[in-house]
């Protein structure tokens, strides 16, 4: 896929899901979301297993802020050292513009979080939208967008970004799932993760600089 293709998709992309969480907004605003919301708790509740709250526990755990921070700081640690500055620039772009875009819009609108139907302790934050849905995605999006081109001439490179997809999916219906958030908080934070996500793949192209193929950080032996 050429460079201009490449961009393309990555405008349409972040275009798509920018209009979605708009349409989640105007939902929100307009007050039309508790249809959705109380039919997700009502699902959630009746899918509910020990394995299933067990699984989704763990899930929550690799989008919260106790294990993203260490990750990230890791990372970016391991990129710097290895002279992949542009890549840790972008790991602490992903993480700090999210973390703070979703603070503010959480102390915009104030939304009291769901109460009675949750299986883990419920966040001090307020609810709209939600931060694991928000901000771990297009973090592990990153990563994996990355993976899939520094391994392209490996058979499993192709699955990398299709199976993180299915795993941030999950991520965010664990909030669901768990009862400590609405379905709309996470579709809404889903949806801008996303944009967030491709406006990312869009930078890291323009950052290096219109090359055809990206620099390849894993040493391999010739």
């Amino acid at each position: 896929m050429n460079p201009t293709t490449r961009k393309n998709r990555y405008v349409g992309g972040a275009l798509i899901f920018a209009v979605l969480a708009t349409i989640m907004f105007a939902l929100y605003a307009a007050g039309k979301v508790a249809g959705m919301d109380q039919a997700a708790i009502a699902f959630a509740e009746s899918i509910r297993s020990d394995v299933g709250t067990a699984f989704f526990r763990w899930v929550t755990h690799l989008g919260g802020g106790m294990f993203l921070v260490p990750v990230a700081v890791i990372i970016i640690a391991v990129l710097y050292i290895k002279k992949y500055r542009v890549e840790a620039m972008f790991v602490l772009i992903s993480l700090g513009v999210s973390e703070v875009a979703n603070e503010l819009l959480k102390m915009f609108f104030a939304r009291p979080r769901p109460s009675g139907v949750n299986l883990i302790e419920l966040p001090e934050s307020f609810s709209f939208p939600s931060g694991h849905a928000m901000i771990g995605p297009a973090f592990y999006c990153m990563v994996a967008f990355w993976i899939a081109q520094w391994f392209a001439e490996k058979r499993w490179s192709s699955l990398v970004q299709p199976a993180v997809f299915i795993f941030v999916a999950l991520l965010a219906f664990s909030r669901v799932y768990l009862g400590v958030h609405y379905l709309s908080d996470v579709l809404t934070g889903f949806f801008l993760s996303m944009c967030w996500y491709f406006l990312l793949c869009l930078g890291y192209e323009e950052r290096m600089g219109r090359r055809s193929t990206v620099v390849d950080p894993v040493p391999h032996s010739r």
